[in-house]
């Protein structure tokens, strides 16, 4: 007596489901945790956590049953591209105009690297 396809598929699934651990999202949060920390550290952290999110994205593309966490690596990847453009665009910014240091140096009393004091 043999099978019907679609009850052959049902049982395949549902014992492909039953032996699968819970997939790993590690590499993931450590690639939100440096999205997050990059806005307060910037380019110190964005940059390992751009190349950590795409191992990430990588891994889970290459096995989604082993490692999960595909929106988690995805949005740590934003946090890092955009804080890592942002200290960029700062650091140009400072190179541009030198004179903005001095100004920040005299409001806080610490005296900066770069203003010419």
């Amino acid at each position: 007596m043999p099978l019907d396809p679609a009850k052959m598929e049902s049982v395949m699934f549902a014992s492909a489901s039953i032996n699968v651990p819970n997939p790993r999202v590690s590499l993931s949060m450590v690639t939100l945790a440096c999205g997050l920390l990059s806005f307060f550290l910037g380019l110190l952290i964005a940059v390992p956590g751009i190349f950590l999110g795409h191992m990430a994205r990588s891994q889970i593309k290459d096995n989604p049953y082993r490692f999960g966490g595909a929106k988690l690596a995805l949005a740590g990847l934003m946090m890092c591209y955009l804080a890592g453009a942002l200290s960029l665009m700062t650091i140009v910014y400072l190179a541009a105009y030198p004179e903005t240091l001095q100004v920040v140096g005299e409001y806080t009393g610490y005296s900066l690297l770069i203003s010419e004091r």
